[in-house]
């Protein structure tokens, strides 16, 4: 990064901007950071003018790298879980780009990692970490806030980073005990299609609650993501087995991406309903969740699993890309 850039990280319900700069060691150092629910915005380019207003009042930066939460292509990307749909040609036009990345949020996410100091993880199991002190190696990233997002991370032996971005969340949920079927029965009624993303996320955290109320045959109530873990957080019995539930397969989810992508080097999981997860993610029945992998689980006793507590991750990754 030579000149200043302005980063962007926006997801189905938040969005953040940034402007960064390198610092004397060439990281990544970010000024102005401002965030604000997407709700209060018609359209992504009316937020970035009233950033723009605020950081940058007499003089747009020339460059700017965005994080967006969906598939992305060369122009367009439009958001999974938000209406939006951004597109590149008409950012340069209204605000005078020379440079413009559009990249997946995830990507962005997963690129941090590297960049980060060790205060911005909480350890989740330690396993072998020699294994990740140089060489090539892989490391899986998963996420769960609006959505679930999922990326390798990999560095071949000329220690350069990469990212592959994945859809990887929507791959189907499939239920092992009773509880996980009984669950999946009533998912799949409403659902049709029952992936990860549907339990693991802030809308699973949902589906998942209202779930549960019907098995333990109590009435139907409306509750979002932050109503229940908050109410688990003052001693709510379903909204503890809720976040119980999503927690524990959020590990089975990042076990079976170390598994299909043979990060034996490390794992790490990253998002805000993770975050507001955390208590649920460092307990013996989500570590078993993510170690349990039948002739493999030895092996996965040895995997670093880490936690990413900091917020502004993505806007480092972003700030990061090449």
């Amino acid at each position: 990064m030579v000149k200043p850039m302005i980063v962007g990280d926006i997801g189905g319900t938040n969005i953040r901007f940034a402007i960064a700069s390198s610092d004397r060691n060439g990281l990544p150092n970010l000024e102005h950071v401002w965030s604000s629910p997407s709700k209060h915005y018609d359209a992504f380019g009316d937020a970035l003018e009233h950033f723009l207003t605020i950081a940058s009042p007499n003089k747009n930066p020339l460059q700017g790298v965005f994080a967006l939460a969906g598939p992305v292509d060369k122009n367009t990307v439009k958001l999974t879980n938000n209406s939006w749909t951004v597109k590149r040609d008409d950012l340069i036009s209204r605000f005078g780009f020379e440079r413009l990345v559009f990249m997946n949020d995830f990507a962005a996410m997963a690129r941090s990692i590297p960049e980060l100091p060790s205060k911005a993880f909480k350890v989740l199991q330690t396993g072998d970490a020699s294994c990740v002190l140089s060489g090539k190696h892989t490391t899986a990233v998963a996420g769960a806030g609006t959505g679930l997002g999922q990326a390798l991370l990999m560095r071949d032996a000329a220690n350069k980073w990469a990212v592959m971005p994945t859809e990887g969340g929507h791959q189907p949920y499939s239920p092992m005990d009773k509880l996980e079927i009984e669950i999946h029965k009533l998912l799949q009624s409403k659902l049709k299609y029952v992936s990860f993303e549907d339990i693991c996320s802030g809308q699973g955290l949902e589906n998942v609650y209202e779930a549960l109320l019907k098995i333990n045959g109590l009435e139907n109530k409306i509750l979002d993501a932050k109503s229940i873990t908050e109410e688990a957080s003052c001693g709510s019995l379903v909204s503890i087995q809720t976040c119980e539930f999503t927690a524990n397969t959020l590990m089975n989810f990042i076990g079976n991406a170390v598994l299909s992508s043979g990060s034996w080097q490390g794992a790490v999981l990253a998002g805000g309903v993770s975050q507001h997860l955390e208590e649920y993610l460092g307990a013996d029945s989500a570590l078993e969740k993510f170690k349990n992998k039948g002739k493999m689980t030895q092996r996965m006793e040895n995997v670093p699993l880490r936690l990413l507590i900091d917020p502004t991750a993505p806007l480092i990754g972003a700030a990061s890309s090449n």
